[in-house]
């Protein structure tokens, strides 16, 4: 975790998650890099009038220009916070692109959900998390958990066995390793064609063990619809202070859903969530 990417929805206000990627980053002596996107307006009626076009190609190069000034204030405010390395970026263009490429430059992407930003919804956070290319972690703009420390003592990580569940481990390995308390929320199924595979699976607990991380396992036994409800409650037990999870999602043509439970538990949850798809 040397480099951690937080995104900003505005430019005028250190939102809740911007708070907890500088918390993470100080915990990490990692620089953090924040990201500020100013959108094109693609969309304008046939009959728009060229004043109009003028107005708001002005309006955008206000706005950008206002994001830039506030890269002396952003300095002053993470150095204050403890991280020494820092920088603010400025992009116009269109935010998933734009994600994308940055991404490939960091260990980390920090988005708030539940904001005033235009892609704080659960519909719009799940399609960051699907197209990012990175671990995530998502943080509540709303809840009351305190963004000003990234508390890691108790971590909850939900397994099923799938490729998204193993990836999001490997990922969250630094942070685990932090964590004075680890639960392994297994909710794995038996799968009928395993004995077709032609080598053995890798087991959780040991793999784990050999990064130096010790687990609590703790069953899970409800699926389908209840399987998001269930793993917050269970995380919630735990007194988890950070959930590990798979991003879930499936392509319908040209568009990316997420799936029920990563809807609900991104919809639901009340602490900071650190998912990968």
């Amino acid at each position: 975790m040397r480099d951690i990417l937080a995104y900003a929805g505005n430019h005028q206000t250190f939102t809740p998650s911007l708070c907890y990627a500088a918390a993470l980053a100080k915990q990490f002596e990692a620089r953090l890099s924040a990201l500020y996107v100013q959108e094109p307006i693609t969309y304008l009626p046939t009959y728009a009038a060229i004043g109009l076009v003028a107005e708001i190609a002005r309006f955008t190069e206000e706005e950008v220009e206002a994001a830039r000034q506030n890269g002396a204030r952003f300095t002053r405010w993470a150095s204050d916070r403890g991280v020494a390395e820092n920088d603010w970026m400025v992009v116009e263009g269109a935010l998933k692109p734009v994600l994308a490429e940055i991404c490939n430059w960091h260990d980390l992407l920090v988005l708030g959900v539940g904001g005033d930003s235009g892609w704080g919804s659960v519909g719009r956070v799940g399609e960051l998390l699907l197209s990012c290319g990175a671990p995530c972690v998502v943080v509540p703009e709303r809840s009351a958990i305190p963004t000003s420390e990234a508390r890691l003592a108790s971590i909850a990580v939900a397994w099923n066995g799938s490729p998204e569940s193993v990836r999001v481990i490997h990922a969250a390995l630094p942070l685990l390793a932090r964590a004075d308390r680890v639960t392994l929320i297994d909710g794995e199924t038996v799968d009928p064609t395993a004995n077709l595979v032609r080598f053995s699976p890798m087991r959780i607990e040991p793999y784990l063990a050999r990064h130096g991380v010790k687990v609590v396992r703790r069953r899970l036994e409800v699926g389908g619809d209840e399987a998001g409800a269930a793993l917050l409650a269970a995380a919630h037990e735990a007194q988890a202070d950070l959930l590990v999870m798979g991003a879930y999602g499936k392509s319908r043509f040209s568009e990316w859903l997420l799936g029920g439970a990563t809807r609900h538990v991104l919809e639901y949850a009340t602490l900071p969530l650190f998912m990968r798809h």
